[in-house]
């Protein structure tokens, strides 16, 4: 780069290297940096799945968007990212969760979603492993995919680049440096970069960077395994998830993926240096295998399974953090990806990147942005409080959760 970048992107995974390529995109000259490796954080970790049905409207369109820019991004860039068009299967046992998946059922008609009722026939037709003959309720959502984060998060680095995009690894970000209210450039390892706008894209270290604002967030340990390869496992079967277990299921590398949210996870205030200093629990993974035993037999033997895990980023809310940081201009945070950020990168980076051309543009993600806890004092008892109940509770609605 010939010239003082317009942005600096901090952290290069899925979500950063998203905001670095669609800024690109929009003409921006680009800077992304990282304290590691490229893409080598806790993206690649990840499982990948997406679920287009959200909570909300809002959530819901950009998780709809989110896969039809995975589509576009293959088939313009030629890159591969593993994507597959699974659909997905929800699994209820509980007459809460059949009643949560009924309530899903009505939520995707106002929203414009497919999705329907199958029975535990259908539902092993699409996923052989899967014995779903006591299941109170199925609920199956076509449009969902799952893609290889690995190769996403590299991806989009690499699509980045060949926009134009310089990337910095091996190189830390001590401060952001701001002069009258407004964000100057960042202080680094290699000097100061000078640069009106700044993302702050750190993953579990973007709470540390945005000190000028208390983000009400913090990482958390989440583990998945990787089966040896298994007959009849076919790359196409639907992401399966038991609600009541809180579980998911996908294929992976000819075998099974399998991971979950225990209901007391680890809590990272003081973050790793390296995802790869973040200690694993395979009794944790063994709990939850055994949590689906009946649903998944092939799980009572997991000889071979290779385990991973990562750092994702809780919020108070459950919601994600994207937007300006308020009382520094030009100054922006995209984050708190509440364990379902990586197949929504795209789209989030898509409505960051037009904040940052049109401040107007805010507006359309108004519950999204970090000015919605500015003066709150949180504590962090409540704040870690709230993001284990968030986590520990990932896949029940409200209703579900109090019902339980």
């Amino acid at each position: 780069m010939t010239k003082a970048p317009d942005a600096v992107v901090i952290g290069s995974g899925a979500l950063g290297g998203s905001v670095a390529y669609q800024l690109c995109r929009m003409g921006y000259r680009t800077l992304l940096i990282d304290r590691h490796a490229i893409a080598s954080q806790t993206s690649p970790r990840a499982a990948g799945l997406s679920a287009v049905l959200r909570p909300s409207a809002l959530m819901t369109r950009l998780a709809v968007r989110g896969v039809e820019l995975l589509t576009a991004f293959e088939a313009e860039t030629g890159i591969p990212i593993g994507l597959h068009h699974s659909g997905s299967l929800k699994v209820a046992r509980s007459a809460a969760l059949a009643a949560q998946i009924g309530a899903e059922m009505e939520k995707a008609t106002a929203y414009g979603v497919t999705a329907r009722m199958i029975d535990a026939q259908e539902a092993t037709a699409l996923m052989p492993q899967l014995h779903a003959e006591h299941a109170a309720a199925i609920g199956y959502y076509p449009d969902d995919v799952y893609l290889d984060p690995a190769l996403f998060t590299s991806g989009v680095a690499q699509a980045a680049a060949g926009l134009g995009a310089e990337l910095m690894p091996d190189t830390t970000v001590g401060e952001i440096v701001l002069e009258g209210g407004r964000v100057t450039g960042v202080r680094t390892t290699r000097g100061m970069i000078a640069a009106a706008i700044v993302v702050d894209a750190a993953g579990a270290w973007a709470r540390g960077l945005a000190r000028m604002v208390k983000l009400p967030m913090i990482a958390v340990r989440h583990q998945l395994l990787v089966t040896r390869p298994l007959p009849e496992v076919r790359p196409g079967s639907p992401i399966t998830r038991v609600l009541d277990a809180n579980v998911y299921v996908r294929p992976c590398d000819g075998g099974l993926m399998l991971g979950g949210y225990e209901s007391e996870p680890l809590l990272l205030p003081d973050v790793p240096a390296d995802v790869a200093d973040m200690p694993l629990d395979r009794g944790v993974l063994e709990d939850l295998a055994a949590a689906v035993r009946l649903e998944f037999p092939v799980f009572g033997d997991l000889e071979g399974a290779r385990a991973r895990g990562g750092m994702p980023t809780m919020t108070l809310d459950d919601e994600h953090l994207i937007g300006p940081v308020p009382g520094a201009e030009g100054f922006f945070v995209i984050g708190g990806c509440n364990v379902g950020g990586l197949s929504t990168a795209l789209s989030f980076a898509e409505a960051l990147c037009d904040v940052i051309a049109d401040p107007a543009a805010a507006e359309a993600i108004a519950p999204l942005l970090p000015a919605r806890f500015a003066g709150g004092d949180v504590s962090e008892e409540a704040l870690h409080q709230a993001c284990r109940m968030h986590y520990g509770q990932h896949y029940w609605s409200t209703a579900a959760r109090a019902t339980g």
